[in-house]
């Protein structure tokens, strides 16, 4: 798809920048012109929108999502298209997702856990409870705002892809797909269950319960292997919490909850019980990052386990029989959960390759176990101890070498231009966050200088979109769009921040202020078509005022006075309405004094020219004798008349 930025979607929707991209759309920040709010929009790939089966049940799905209201979910405002595209608008929360929280922070402690799944199956209860499946439940879907809401998105979208795939295909996150849907391709309520106890799994203990390096081979282990107890990975979790995780990924329907509220019930439950301290009290301890970091180490994941993975044909029905023997040679990472035996008693390598090859790699394992326990000095407390750069950014130079204290680090600052982190403070490190690093090692500050001073690109004479695609890619943000009569043609930029060419800071959200057109040409028409006129551009009247004009016919208009500067659509003018020109009588003035005769005159409004060959301290008495108007002529305000005393 073309790129869209500074786009009008639906006359409507102007597009800001890019927020994320799929396998099925790409989503937009835009901003709601005719609401002025800033929403999600989702644009589908036109593949798909192209489609007349796909679009006819995508704006199915979209009025369904629409008639869900609650503050769990993310709001559904509108649907439509705009020629070829085809677009979903959503709520716009600004945040962070699940994942990025998982991926920056690590598991959670119990309750904490505990009391994040409870909110996203608040909202997951309430689509259940209007007959809507969610299908695609995972971290990249659950949205943490923040002012603290979290949120739950992307209802009933996963199941319109199957549509569009190859007969047999398989589509989904592998790593949440509930066991019939890889085995028989069917979902209810029970399976967005099962896949909020994986997403449980995965809060508790930072990691997905199972791992591999082709799609096919997780789906496998949906299909055939119980969900490990999230207390082998992380110690501190209660068994009530371990029961919970195995009620809800169960691998048969029946033996789940029936649907997401079902399952709150007893989430809400258990909160309750630990608060009160009537659970495990180890069931609100933190777990051992340390242990839980060193396990996800040795993952040899080599797929995204939070993208839709499509599964051929052909691997699914190599499901039906054993993946293919492990290689006996090869180095192979075993939990302990892998030598352990399920409830039924059967052998945990089933399926996996010969029995005799699974003993082989568990005696391996005892084997590096007992190293690690000789080596645990050097890389504990010895001179090959680890440590991990903590999140230094916001915080002060003297702040952040205080937290990297503990690793005795080579510290080197470098300043660096930011927009978004105050000058003087810590932008980044090098190694990043989360990095481990040998005590004694460079770590590079980066210290913000505030931000870069550049000059706005010229955008004059530029329409909206014209002008938005140029602050875009010069570094800056759009602002307000501000609509006004101008003598500038209309819908060009004519005036906007940075104008006259000082320098702004980058990233910075420029208004563009753009021409409406002129105001009106209304002079010498009739008032009726004059107030048509005007009230047509969304202009309001709010007096109508007549005046004198020796230009404009009585009865004529004259034009409009702008109440509200600048003015635009809605603003209030005055109209003014010609009276014709001011015209005055001609008084006599012949028989009178030239003082009287100036005088009147004068108060009817018209200028006295005085000829006259008297001094000038008697030709005040002296009478009029001739006046250059004839008396009772209509004479124009301000007229010069010349009386003689000759």
């Amino acid at each position: 798809m073309s790129n869209l930025m500074g786009q009008l979607i639906g006359n409507r929707y102007l597009i800001e920048r890019q927020l994320a991209s799929g396998g099925m759309a790409t989503v937009y920040l835009a901003m709601d012109q005719r609401l002025d709010r800033r929403v999600a929009l989702k644009v589908i790939h036109p593949h798909l929108s192209n489609d007349a089966e796909f679009q006819a049940k995508f704006v199915l799905e979209a009025k369904t999502a629409a008639k869900l209201s609650h503050p769990n979910l993310v709001n559904v405002f509108d649907q439509g298209t705009d020629g070829q595209i085809t677009y979903l608008v959503m709520e716009y929360v600004p945040g962070i997702t699940l994942r990025d929280a998982l991926r920056e922070y690590g598991p959670l402690p119990a309750l904490r856990a505990l009391e994040m799944l409870a909110q996203i199956l608040a909202g997951l209860a309430a689509a259940h409870s209007s007959g809507i499946l969610h299908r695609d439940l995972k971290p990249e879907n659950v949205l943490l705002a923040d002012d603290g809401r979290v949120k739950l998105g992307d209802f009933g979208l996963a199941r319109e892809i199957s549509a569009h795939t190859s007969t047999g295909d398989l589509v989904g996150t592998i790593a949440y797909l509930s066991p019939e849907l890889v085995t028989r391709g069917q979902a209810d309520a029970r399976s967005d269950v099962y896949a909020a106890g994986i997403l449980l799994y995965e809060l508790l203990t930072g990691r997905q319960p199972f791992e591999g390096e082709k799609a096919v081979q997780i789906a496998y282990q949906h299909a055939n292997s119980t969900v490990p107890a999230p207390s082998l990975l992380a110690p501190a979790t209660a068994p009530a919490i371990d029961k919970l995780v195995a009620w809800s990924t169960a691998k048969l329907p029946n033996d789940r909850p029936n649907n997401a509220g079902e399952l709150l019930g007893k989430v809400n439950a258990l909160i309750a019980d630990i608060k009160a301290g009537k659970a495990d009290k180890t069931a609100v301890m933190d777990f051992d990052l340390n242990k839980t970091e060193n396990l996800a180490a040795t993952s040899t994941v080599a797929i995204d386990p939070g993208a839709t993975q499509i599964i051929e044909p052909h691997e699914l029905n190599a499901m039906t029989g054993p993946i293919p023997t492990l290689d006996p040679t090869a180095t192979q990472v075993i939990s302990p959960l892998d030598a352990r035996q399920d409830v039924d008693g059967e052998d945990a390598f089933a399926g996996f390759g010969q029995r005799k090859i699974g003993l082989k790699i568990l005696v391996a394992t005892l084997i590096v176990v007992l190293l690690g326990s000789g080596a645990g000095w050097w890389f504990g407390s010895g001179p090959g101890a680890l440590g991990v750069v903590p999140n230094l950014t916001s915080r002060t130079v003297t702040s952040a070498e205080s937290a990297l204290a503990i690793l005795n680090p080579d510290i080197q600052l470098v300043n660096e231009n930011s927009s978004t982190v105050t000058k003087g403070l810590v932008i980044r490190t090098e190694p990043a966050k989360g990095s481990y690093i040998a005590k004694g090692s460079t770590v590079k500050l980066f210290i913000s200088l505030g931000p870069k001073l550049i000059a706005a690109p010229s955008l004059s004479g530029l329409n909206v979109a014209e002008a938005t695609a140029k602050l875009l890619s010069a570094g800056f943000k759009l602002g307000a769009v501000n609509s006004w009569f101008d003598t500038n043609p209309i819908g060009q930029v004519y005036d906007y921040l940075g104008a006259d060419g000082t320098p702004i800071p980058e990233g910075t959200a420029i208004d563009l202020s753009v021409s409406l057109g002129p105001i009106p040409m209304i002079s010498g028409i009739d008032q009726a078509s004059a107030v048509t006129a005007i009230e047509a551009t969304g202009l309001k009247i709010t007096s109508i005022e007549q005046e004198f004009s020796d230009t404009v016919a009585q009865g004529k208009t004259i034009g409009l006075v702008p109440l509200t500067k600048p003015l635009g659509a809605g603003g209030s003018v005055k109209l003014l309405v010609s009276k014709g020109p001011n015209l005055v009588i001609m008084p006599k003035v012949v028989g009178e004094t030239v003082l009287a005769a100036k005088a009147l005159l004068e108060s009817a409004g018209l200028t006295v020219i005085v000829n006259t060959d008297q001094l000038q301290s008697k030709w005040g008495i002296a009478k009029v004798k001739r006046a250059s108007e004839a008396v009772g002529a209509k004479l124009k305000a301000g007229y010069s008349v010349t009386i003689s005393t000759k």
